[in-house]
This record gives structure tokens, C-alpha cells and sequence, in this order.
């Protein structure tokens, strides 16, 4: 009995050992497959459509007073508006020309007064885009803009009536007075160079202007440019510039967005240099650094082949996560939603799209892995269990103690009992008698 006992808790032991092997393995491939997929989940975790789709959106605003109310201008029909983190849009282009291209649209310092640059000239509304007028009017006097298509706005973070507006032909031009009245500001731009972009750095309050003839900045208010190209290759457009430490990252860290891949300067300008992914083969449109990233190493581009993100300051790239129509551009990124928690992609035709998706709907996608998984463990059990039935019924068949048998006698061997030997007297007894 002893024996046998020992022998099964030896064959439980081992069992348990397999068993636990199995187990330690399934997790180590379930981490694994969960290190290689992106940011993303079983539920939700991909992109989606929001309510704004088969339009054509070039640029998108959040509410910097309440996030979840968002902005999209589109390539024709104006600007959408919506209250709801995205989930419904309406059109709120009342006051505005008919059809319009939007190019930018940007709150000022105050948050309160939200500015469209169009294709037909600057606009402002103060009651969250409902209704529109023109901020400043077109001609040629002293103190009015040029007709021409307005490329991009920007603020300066300590002057709040000043306004900085990018054109298509006629570079830079500034308002001091909340956009009543204009003056070039084109000092040092290459003359008719296409304005794409203009940033305003508020910790270093420097203006930055991305343009068709390579990457310039301004450290007076638009007073002056200079050229910051050192390093670029010639004839590179730019779309977009971006500070790093607007973001919370590196002093002089600048992100630039080309006509021809991607490009970093470590120094404030000074020189640049090809990200180490450089995707000098793709069209990059816009360029967004996360200010909810640690160390704000974060970004995030649209491109002509769609939206990638960087965790390594843009030295290389990957996918953010599927759900957006493949191989479409992504023209504009924006972080908002409830407490800053969702990506906004504004796609050539297909609307706006969000990241991660609101809906927390199943996605069968990401669940195959783990289902598959499940199958492969549910297999590897039942072989186990069945080998341990089959050991532990050889070893109850081995050591299993057995009652000793009588040995057969046939009956007519037995033998007849011996009759008791009688003993007669000794001499003793007959000399006493």
C-alpha cells in the first residue's frame, strides 16, 4: 500500500508539473501577441467612422474649453460642428460663401473666438460656428487683405489680438486687432512661395511658417524671417512644422512634414536630418505632437497612405491601428474627445475618423488570436487528462494488493486423517507397578 501511494502522488506531481509547463507557455504567447499588435483591443481599440462621413476634410479644431466639441472644414461644403465627441455633425457654415474650401481653422488665445482661413478670405465666429462674418475685408487699401486662398492661421500666446494668417501667393500677413486690420508681414519669405502651414512656439515665442520653398522663422512677431534649410534636401516643400516642446518634448526638437518624407532638428532649426525612418517616398500632410505622452515623445503624422505614429520623438514609425480606409490621405490630426482620450483623422472622402473607436463594439479581429488559443489549450488538456487517466489506471492495475488464493485440492487425493499413535507404558510405570 505504501508503495502503490507512492507511486500515484509521483505520477499527480508530474502531471501537475506538464500541466503548469502548459499553462506558463500559453501565457508567454498570449503576452507575445499582445506585444506585437498595436495599441488596440478585443473591444473597440481600432479606428472608426464617426458621424461626418463621405466628406471631403482638410482641417479640424477642438473646442480648447471643451474638448468634446469638435470642428472639420471641408474642401467645399464649410464647416461641421459637433457637440458629442464626434458621434453627430451638423453644418454650421451660416455667413460663410457658398461653396468654400476651408483650409484652417484655429481658436484664438481666449478660446472664444474661432477663425476659418478659406479660399475666399478669414472669417470669425464667437458663437461656436454658428454663425460666420468676415475678419477683415478684401481689396487692395491700406489695412485690407488680398484676394487670395488663406492657407493657415496662427496666434501669438502672449499678444491676444494678434493674428498671423499663411497665404497662396502672397506669404504672411498680420492682424493686431482681432482681424479688423491687415499688413504684410513678408520680410525675409521668398516672394509668391505658398505659406502651408504657421506655428506659433509659445515657449519660445517663435513663428514658424512652413512654405513651398523650405522652412522659415520669425523671433520678432513676423518682423523677420530667416531661412532654416541647412540640411534639406533642394526643392523640398514643406506642409508642416511642429515644436516639439509645445508638447511637453525636447527643447529643440522640431518636427517637419515634406512633399518627400519626414525630417527632425534637434537644434531649433539649425540643421535637419532624415528621421530614421525617413519615408522620403511618401506625401506627409500634417504632423502632431501628443501632449498626453511621457516626455513628450509621442507623435503622430497623416500621410498620403494614411495616419502612423512614432514613440521615439519621429525616428520611426508604425501603424496607430486598422479601421481607416486603406491607402487613403489623412490631411489633419486632433486630439480631443472626453478628457483628451481619443485621435481624430480627417480623411480625403470618407469623413472623420476617430481613434480609439467610442462604440466599445466586439472586434472579431482581435479576438481570433485569443480564440484560437483557447482551442489550443482546451486540445492540450483533454490529451493531458486522457494520458493521466491511462497512467493512473496502470499504476492501480500494478500496485493494487490481491486477497492470497487457496490452493485447489482434488478430492480424491485427500487423505484420511490419521488416527491418534497410543503410546503404551514405559518401564517406569511397570516397575512402579
Amino acid at each position: 500500500m505504501d508503495t502503490s501511494l507512492r507511486h500515484r502522488q509521483g505520477n499527480h506531481a508530474r502531471l501537475l508539473m506538464s500541466f503548469l509547463s502548459l499553462l506558463c507557455l500559453l501565457l508567454l504567447l498570449v503576452i507575445g501577441l499582445a506585444a506585437c499588435a498595436p495599441d488596440t483591443g478585443i473591444f473597440g481599440g481600432n479606428w472608426q467612422t464617426t458621424g461626418l462621413q463621405h466628406a471631403h476634410i482638410r482641417t479640424l479644431e477642438v473646442d480648447p474649453n471643451n474638448p468634446q466639441t469638435l470642428y472639420a472644414g471641408d474642401e467645399q461644403n464649410g464647416v461641421y460642428t459637433s457637440s458629442d465627441a464626434g458621434a453627430h455633425w451638423t453644418q454650421s457654415s451660416v455667413g460663410l460663401p457658398s461653396p468654400v474650401y476651408v483650409h484652417a481653422l484655429s481658436f484664438d488665445t481666449s478660446g472664444k473666438k474661432l477663425y476659418a482661413a478659406t479660399d475666399a478670405g478669414i472669417f470669425v465666429s464667437i458663437d461656436g460656428g454658428h454663425q460666420w462674418q468676415a475678419a477683415g475685408k478684401i481689396g487692395t487699401a491700406p489695412g485690407e487683405l488680398p484676394a487670395d486662398t488663406y492657407t493657415s492661421l496662427a496666434f501669438a500666446a502672449k499678444a491676444p489680438y494678434s493674428i498671423y494668417a499663411g497665404t497662396a501667393q502672397h506669404d504672411v500677413f498680420v492682424s493686431n486687432d482681432g482681424g479688423t486690420t491687415w499688413a504684410a508681414a513678408s520680410t525675409g519669405l521668398p516672394p509668391g512661395a505658398a505659406i502651408n502651414d504657421l506655428m506659433f512656439d509659445s515657449i519660445t515665442n517663435q513663428l514658424w511658417a512652413a512654405t513651398a520653398q523650405g522652412i522659415y522663422r520669425s523671433d520678432n512677431g513676423a518682423a523677420n524671417w530667416r531661412a532654416l534649410n541647412n540640411g534639406l534636401p533642394a526643392g523640398l516643400s514643406i506642409n508642416a512644422v511642429q515644436p516639439a516642446d509645445v508638447a511637453g518634448g525636447l527643447s529643440g526638437l522640431v518636427y517637419a512634414a515634406s512633399n518627400h518624407g519626414f525630417f527632425l532638428s534637434q537644434d531649433g532649426g539649425a540643421h535637419w536630418a532624415a528621421s530614421e525612418e525617413s519615408l522620403q517616398a511618401i506625401h506627409i500632410y500634417t504632423v502632431l505632437a501628443d501632449f498626453r505622452s511621457t516626455n513628450g515623445t509621442t507623435a503622430y503624422i497623416g500621410t498620403s497612405i494614411g495616419a502612423f505614429r512614432s514613440d521615439d520623438s519621429g525616428e520611426n514609425w508604425g501603424s496607430i491601428a486598422t479601421g481607416l480606409p486603406r491607402g487613403e490621405a489623412i490631411y489633419a490630426l486632433i486630439i480631443g474627445g472626453l478628457n483628451n482620450s481619443q485621435l481624430y483623422a480627417a480623411t480625403d472622402a470618407d469623413g472623420v475618423y476617430i481613434f480609439p473607436g467610442s462604440s466599445n463594439g466586439l472586434n472579431i479581429g482581435h479576438l481570433w488570436p485569443l480564440l484560437l488559443i483557447a482551442a489550443l489549450f482546451i486540445l492540450l488538456y483533454a490529451l493531458i487528462s486522457r494520458t493521466r487517466r491511462r497512467t493512473l489506471l496502470q499504476v492501480n492495475s500494478r500496485f493494487e494488493p490481491r486477497e492470497p488464493e487457496e490452493p485447489e485440492e482434488d478430492e480424491g487425493n485427500k487423505a484420511e486423517p490419521e488416527p491418534p499413535v497410543r503410546h503404551g507404558p514405559t518401564d517406569e510405570s511397570r516397575e512402579e507397578t
